[in-house]
Order: structure tokens, then sequence, then C-alpha cells
């Protein structure tokens, strides 16, 4: 069983996540959504081994980003390369909390990994800055703003923008998003979603690339509050 596949939605931002005896590796990074084939070795903090990937002699994949595995394996594996090793040691605010994981891992456990990065590829769409912009706009990508009409009005949007709202004032998927998308834009179009900080349109260009095949999806990173940083001019009605 790979017990880290068993996700606790238990996270505390403070919790202490310790990184030793780092190797940092080379080539491809690893960034929110890319894909990555591990080995590793997990044990409590006293020693006692519960998980190895190297037991099986089988790496484990999985894409970061998606809560497929633990919360300290999403934070501590973010910027390592192919190649890397380092060890992690996960508190349990990060790992499975107070209720453990089966009969393996008690409660409030501290857990200790052993990882080495075998591969990462970069996820299937592509992060856009403030600097591409103006060529992308020339080149007739289209840019989707998916926040909220509240949003939009509050901070302007980028100029030409599609205005459709993927997401309502709760998180909640709109169910006519689809539907209003495809009366505007075809998969095959260059597209770029915009949110009010890149995380939200990186998940749903992530959803596009993975689920739907389309493969000229592109996430503004930052989204619009990074533009307003920056003081790029956006319009307002």
């Amino acid at each position: 069983i790979i017990f880290i596949l068993i996700f606790i939605s238990q996270i505390v931002l403070g919790a202490d996540l310790q990184i030793k005896n780092n190797i940092e590796g080379e080539g491809v990074e690893i960034v929110n959504h890319s894909k990555i084939l591990v080995h590793y070795l997990g044990k409590l903090d006293d020693g006692t081994k519960f998980d190895s990937s190297y037991d099986r002699r089988e790496p484990f994949n999985f894409q970061i980003g998606l809560k497929e595995v633990i919360e300290g394996w999403e934070k501590g594996l973010i910027g390592m390369k192919i190649g890397g090793k380092r060890t992690l040691i996960i508190p349990p605010e990060l790992a499975y909390g107070e209720k453990g994981a089966g009969d393996i891992i008690p409660p409030n456990a501290t857990l200790i990994f052993d990882i080495e990065i075998i591969d990462v590829q970069p996820p299937s769409y592509k992060l856009i800055s403030s600097d591409d912009i103006k060529i992308l706009k020339k080149n007739n990508f289209k840019f989707i703003d998916i926040r909220t009409k509240k949003e939009r009005d509050n901070t302007g949007i980028i100029p030409g923008s599609l205005e459709i709202t993927a997401f309502d004032i709760y998180g909640k998927f709109v169910p006519e998003f689809m539907k209003t998308f495809h009366n505007f834009v075809d998969l095959n179009d260059n597209i770029v979603f915009i949110s009010n900080e890149g995380e939200i349109a990186s998940i749903l260009a992530n959803g596009f690339a993975e689920q739907l095949g389309a493969s000229n999806i592109h996430s503004l990173k930052g989204g619009i509050q990074q533009l307003i940083k920056e003081n790029y001019k956006l319009s307002k009605k």
C-alpha cells in the first residue's frame, strides 16, 4: 500500500517542514502541476519504516498540485530537479494529522521521507508574464478573464479580454462556463486564462490540458494582482 496517496485535508500553513540532505539535481525543475516520478523511503520519527518504493522496485508517479499526495510533499518537492535528493521531515499537520493512517501511521506522527527525483515533466499548459501580453495579442491569442464580475469591475481587465466567469464567489464552478466558452472560443485556439492571483487560472488551464486535451492553453502568472503591482494599464468600464 502506498500510504502517501491518502490525503487528509488538514492544512496548517504555519507548520514547520524541515528539509535536510539536499542535493539539487539538474535539468527540469518541479513547479506546480509538474508530473513527477520519484523513489522514496518513508519512516516514522523513531526510525520505523512504513513504506518504500525501493522495496517494490517501482517508482511512484503523480502530479503535484492536485492533492494526490500529502501537503508536506506538495510543499517540500517544489524547486527540486531531476536527480535531486532530499530528506523531508514532515509534521503531522502536513501529513495525516490527528487521525493517522490505518494501523501503520499513528495519530500525530511526524514522518521522515528520503526522496529521489527520477523524472519531471512540465505542466501541459504554459505560464505567461506581463511582458508576453503585447506579443500574444498581436498573434491573436484569446485572453479569458475567469473572475467574477465584481472582481473585474473592481480592478479592471486586460483590454480586449473575454469576460467569462468560471467560479462564483463561493469557489464553485459555474455550470454555464463551458457553454459560454464554446460560444466564443475553440479548443484549438491559443487561450490565456486570467484569475486574481494566478492560481485558479493555472488550475483551470491544467484541467483543460489534462482532461480536454487542449494543447494551446496558457495561464497568466500572478494574475491581475501581479499586473497591478507592475502598474500595467487595465481597462475599466
